[in-house]
This record gives structure tokens, sequence and C-alpha cells, in this order.
């Protein structure tokens, strides 16, 4: 389990925000906040939210508490359609998970426009993302002030948000399956044929990527975590747990483990 922090933009009691359609920012943040709660939660997660705060408190909010990630939503307006995701361009790796989270993002019909990276002081809002200890992205979820764009939020909310919320927990490598989805037994995948993997080795692309003591997503079975480079000389097989999928594997000593078979955090090489 995790300690991650979704906050609404523009929810403290002396901010304003955007409107537009019959909509304000201030609402439709704090919604899109309250879906990505129930979502992370859903995952296994611990969610701060901070409504009520000032930016500036949300951010000594999000320190104080020790998160692990933070992510804010905010709505856009000035003429324009579609969904992006800003960034600090001074912190790695942000612009490739705010690149995932803008895809994200830009479902139902919205258009994406991509990952914004910023690290000037013009815009005060962007302080969430460079003044927070935990990686932290600023999501716009859509135009207030496009008719287009109201339609496709109203009657997807649910679905974008949540869409949005899984891949920012599956960039910051956190459980980001529901736990009722994780809990269903694991069933092996077809393989190719009975020895895919005999002359294979399992690398990590990522540093700090956890490994489990049986199938599973769960952060109670979470048995270590290996670096950028490092990974298991044995690959079994690959099995499905929930909806996606994990590498039977072996370390050095011969103990078993499963890890993520994602090839956007890991790959395999020959021996």
């Amino acid at each position: 389990m995790a300690k991650v922090a979704a906050f609404g933009g523009h929810n403290g009691t002396y901010e304003s925000g955007a409107n537009g359609n019959g909509l304000t920012e201030k609402a439709e943040t704090k919604e899109a906040a309250q879906i990505a709660t129930t979502y992370a939660k859903s995952c296994g997660h611990t969610v701060i939210n901070g409504f009520g705060k000032s930016l500036n408190e949300r951010i000594k909010y999000a320190n104080s508490e020790n998160v692990v990630a933070v992510l804010e939503f905010h709505a856009n307006a000035g003429g324009g359609n579609g969904a992006e995701t800003l960034y600090c361009a001074g912190i790695a790796s942000a612009k490739a998970d705010a690149i995932e989270v803008s895809k994200a993002g830009a479902i139902k019909g919205l258009q994406n426009r991509g990952a914004k990276g910023d690290t000037s002081t013009r815009h005060g809002r962007l302080g969430i993302v460079r003044d927070t200890k935990a990686p932290a992205l600023l999501h716009e979820l859509f135009f207030i002030d496009s008719a287009s764009d109201v339609k496709i939020w109203k009657a997807n909310k649910k679905a974008i948000v949540e869409s949005i919320t899984k891949a920012w927990l599956q960039s910051q490598g956190l459980n980001a399956v529901p736990k009722s989805s994780s809990s269903k037994p694991s069933t092996p995948a077809k393989p190719a044929t009975s020895n895919s993997y005999k002359n294979k080795k399992l690398v990590s692309k990522t540093a700090g990527l956890r490994f489990y003591k049986k199938p599973s997503w769960s952060d109670k079975d979470v048995a270590g975590s290996v670096g950028k480079g490092s990974g298991f000389p044995v690959v079994i097989e690959k099995v499905k747990v929930g909806t996606a999928h994990q590498y039977k594997v072996k370390n050095s000593k011969g103990a078993t483990y499963y890890i993520t078979a994602s090839d956007k955090y890991v790959e395999l090489k020959n021996k």
C-alpha cells in the first residue's frame, strides 16, 4: 500500500478557477479528485485530498504526509480542445509519465494535446509540480469553454478519470489494479512453445521495480525490488494476474518470484 495525493485544482477557499458552459473548474476538479480517490483506494492505496486548502497549503500537505506521488486536476480555458498533462521539466522521467497520463485522458473523443514541460514561475499553478517532494503531475482534463469538450466530459467523466488514475499509478510503479480484480486466481498464459523462455533472462528497465512472493499485485505480497539493469537469470513462464500478466522467475539461488511482464518495465534478453 502506498500513500498518494489526488488534488482538485482551485479548491482553496479563495482560489478562483475558470468557468464556462454552466460548469466551474472548482466543482469539476473536486469531483475528478474524488473519482481518482475511489479508484486508487480500490487498488489498496491511501489517498489524501486537501479540499479547502490553497495551492501552497496543498504543497505543504503533500510534503508533510510524505506521499509518494501527486496528481492535481485542472480544467483548461482560453480557446482550444482536449486534454494535456503538465510536468516539471527539471525532473527526470516526468516527461515520460506525463505522456502516458495525457494519452490516458484523451479518450471518448477528447484530443490528446500531449505533455507540456515547464520550469518557469509565470504560472502559479505549476508550483504543485515544482515544489512537492514527491513526483507530481498536473492534468488538464478538458477545455471548460469548449462546448464539445464539456459534452464529452459530462457523459464520460468517470471513465476518463479512472483511465488517467490507472496510468498515473502505473507510471509510478504502483498497483493500478482494483483489489477485486487482483484477487482473482492466476491462470497460465499460453506459451508459444514449452521452452519459450529456456534461454532468456529478465532485466528491469527501471529502478525500484517490485517483485512478489506469489502471483499478486498486493503490497503485502511484495518480496523486494530490483534496480535498473538487474533482474532474474531464469524465466519460467508468463501467468495472468487479474487483468495483467507477470513472469514467474527464479533468482540465482533458485528462489521463485513473480514480476510484471509489461514491456514498459522489463525486457527479456538472451543469456
